[in-house]
């Protein structure tokens, strides 16, 4: 190689470094607190949360299939593949423990990387970390990693007291987990968590708003909050884009073991089509739940749903058309099944709530979720 030719090499080199120099973003070189750190994991030992005593929840097909998956692998009726691809983004998953250990880690390797237009990778790929403190699950941090990778090992809990704690890490909404591990102190006390408040399990079925699209962390989507709130186990089955009502989804929910409330809020990706699919879907899960509590919310007020307008017309009259169902199902017999009107839970300054026009942020998923705990707590209490 001629001396010419190797310094066009280095200075190519140099220039692509300093190409990625320049696209670190200021506020991360200026504000240590944005900086990454490296994660410390001298002295720490490993665990797989599909093992004993950790709690897994909101997969209910892990124990046979093994994987971190929202539906199962094999399913007894033949679904669509977007909703099969869908089933492997972790929406709604929780990994429950207690422990004494000062430190929690978590290592974690994604099916994809990051790199959503309009949500952060902390919620379509990262954990985040609750505490109960004093009754209270309280939020402790989220996962940070760069969004080119695949891989991460993160500290999310360092306190100095060792003291027995109950946590509650969120899976990611958006991604899927080939694995995660997580990391305590040598020599930490680990046991299996405390029971839920409630017994039973509450499934909610519905689209892309209920998958987590597009809060900014996995705590904040509104099964969670409500699962935190409650103090009951949630299963989260929205499929972004897919929640279309079809009867093999139905089947599946009925397969779910200890269901005590399902929650159906699938008008967003259905649109005109749910008039033909609420009805047969409601039947085949009244097949196995004859008097559990069905909740069927309409769709949510998106920021061009403004009065007046088409849309809003569209809105009104599919929101009539699922009042009138629950209606007549009540007429003939059904007194366990009940409507929220979605078009008013994000108040009236809905457009606020919005990260595209469409899809909630922090705060519509916590608008959703008030709603939704009244509704719930109200039909619990009759």
């Amino acid at each position: 190689m001629n001396i010419n030719k190797a310094l066009r090499i280095i200075l190519i080199t140099l220039f692509i470094s300093s190409i990625g120099l320049s696209q670190v973003p200021s506020a991360q070189k200026l504000d240590p607190n944005m900086a990454l750190k490296e994660a410390d994991s001298d002295g720490i030992v490993w665990f797989d949360p599909r093992e004993e005593p950790f709690g897994l929840t909101g997969m209910e097909w892990i124990k046979e299939d093994g994987v971190y998956r929202r539906l199962p692998k094999q399913p007894d009726w033949q679904i669509r593949k977007p909703v099969d691809e869908l089933a492997n983004q972790t929406a709604g998953a929780q990994i429950r423990f207690r422990t004494n250990s000062r430190k929690i880690l978590v290592k974690v390797e994604l099916k994809e990387r990051s790199g959503m237009n309009h949500m952060p990778a902390t919620g379509q790929s990262g954990f985040d970390l609750y505490v109960q403190d004093e009754g209270i699950e309280r939020y402790v941090k989220t996962t940070r990693f760069p969004h080119d990778t695949l891989r991460y090992q993160v500290e999310l809990f360092n306190e100095g007291t060792k003291q027995l704690r109950s946590f509650t890490l969120n899976f990611p909404l958006y991604n899927g987990v080939e694995s995660v591990l997580v990391g305590l102190e040598q020599g930490a006390t680990l046991l299996a968590p405390l029971p839920f408040a409630l017994p039973g399990k509450m499934v909610i079925y519905g689209t892309s708003v209920t998958q987590g699209g597009c809060v900014s962390r996995p705590g904040m989507v509104y099964s969670n909050i409500l699962s935190r709130k409650l103090g009951v186990q949630f299963v989260n089955l929205g499929f972004s884009g897919n929640g279309l009502g079809e009867p093999e989804l139905a089947r599946l929910i009925n397969q779910i073991s200890g269901t005590s409330f399902i929650i159906l809020d699938y008008e967003g990706n259905a649109r005109k089509t749910i008039i033909n699919t609420l009805g047969p879907f409601v039947d085949i899960l009244r097949e196995r739940h004859p008097q559990t509590p069905i909740l069927i919310m309409s769709k949510i007020r998106f920021a061009r749903d403004i009065d007046g307008s088409d849309a809003y017309e569209s809105l009104m009259s599919l929101r009539d058309f699922q009042i009138n169902l629950v209606n007549d199902r009540k007429t003939a017999g059904d007194e366990n099944i009940y409507f929220l009107d979605g078009s008013k839970v994000l108040g009236d300054d809905y457009f606020e709530c919005m990260v595209d026009g469409i899809h909630p942020s922090d705060l519509g998923s916590q608008r959703i979720a008030d709603a939704l705990l009244l509704a719930i707590r109200e039909i619990l209490s009759n």
